[in-house]
């Protein structure tokens, strides 16, 4: 675990600011937030009512939690107009917007985009959906595409320290395009981590044309495209996991393929593929996941999982604050 350190170690560095907009319904939450500061990674926004969140003294830290009630928060008719600007375009009402203005969700999106905060960690308490639908509505693409991934840490019999998997989290079932956009940001992603000697494998129930289908078809399509795109870059595809971590393996499927080291960006075909890969690589693998993070939104905002550990919050919130460039 100790990259996790080394993580937390260099948000440090940085003076962000991160919105947790779930504080009033989420003693995980606040937790969290009071390790985040005692530790100096970063000051936080809670949005809330101050007579239901309580918070233990803090003494020796020079990081901050500030709480915030959209309800008599001084500046909220920005809050409203922003919304309302952002929404327009779908008919959206002054009165639609106030609405949206007072969920702590929609609010902490619309502060960072007023400059007030750097990014937002939500998600302890709701699902995907309800933590991604106000960024992508607000925040917004930086090309288009928002897609995640998680980034694994602890020993395993394979790669060391760790590797990532997306999309884990957001898009169902994307196109060759889009899954190769998918690994283009997940390999700039590992190497802003500090991660050294990039490999991708577009993974796929074939090797190398050892079955054919549509979905087969789309994973070969998206290696030839970012690998195309990527010509220095260490990739393989279509594979399966084995032959993409294992030499002997590779050998006896990939043989025109020279196995150089096994790979630590996994690409998933599909959503389900992701989903259910990441948490047997959890549960099973017994190595932790931290994520899913967010890619390709104009700032970040994370979204925990709802089975989330207090050091799970205390370790995105370090990612996200990595991730304010």
């Amino acid at each position: 675990m100790n990259f996790v350190r080394t993580l937390i170690k260099k948000a440090k560095k940085y003076d962000k600011t991160i919105v947790m907009p779930e504080a009033e319904f989420s003693s995980r939450i606040i937790e969290g937030a009071v390790r985040v500061v005692r530790e100096g990674i970063a000051n936080i926004v809670l949005i809330g009512s101050k007579e239901k969140i309580k918070l233990p003294q803090l003494k020796n830290t020079s990081k901050t939690i500030q709480i915030i009630n959209p309800k008599d928060y001084k500046d909220i008719n920005k809050i409203i107009d922003l919304i309302l600007e952002k929404r327009k375009h779908k008919g959206m009402t002054i009165e639609e917007a106030g609405k949206l203005a007072l969920d702590p969700i929609y609010f902490a999106n619309a502060y960072c985009l007023l400059g007030m905060a750097d990014g937002v960690v939500c998600g302890a308490e709701v699902p995907t959906a309800s933590t991604l639908r106000p960024a992508l509505q607000l925040v917004k693409g930086r090309k288009g595409l928002v897609s995640s991934y998680f980034l694994f840490v602890g020993k395993n019999r394979v790669t060391n320290p760790c590797f990532v998997m997306g999309d884990c989290a957001v898009i169902e079932n994307p196109t060759a395009e889009q899954e190769a956009q998918i690994a283009e940001m997940m390999l700039d992603e590992y190497k802003h981590l500090g991660l050294k000697k990039p490999c991708c494998a577009f993974l796929s129930y074939s090797t190398m044309g050892s079955a054919e289908s549509d979905s087969v078809q789309k994973v070969r399509s998206a290696y030839n495209i970012f690998s195309k795109n990527n010509p220095r870059v260490m990739c393989m595809g279509e594979t399966q996991f084995d032959a993409c971590v294992n030499s002997t393996v590779s050998r006896n499927k990939m043989p025109d393929m020279p196995f150089v080291r096994p790979a630590n960006i996994f690409v998933m075909p599909n959503l389900d593929a992701g989903n259910i890969g990441y948490k047997i690589t959890q549960y099973f693998g017994g190595l932790k996941a931290i994520g899913p993070i967010t890619m390709g939104l104009n700032l970040p905002v994370n979204d925990l999982s709802r089975g989330c550990t207090v050091d799970d919050i205390v370790e995105v919130t370090a990612v996200t604050v990595l991730q304010c460039r």
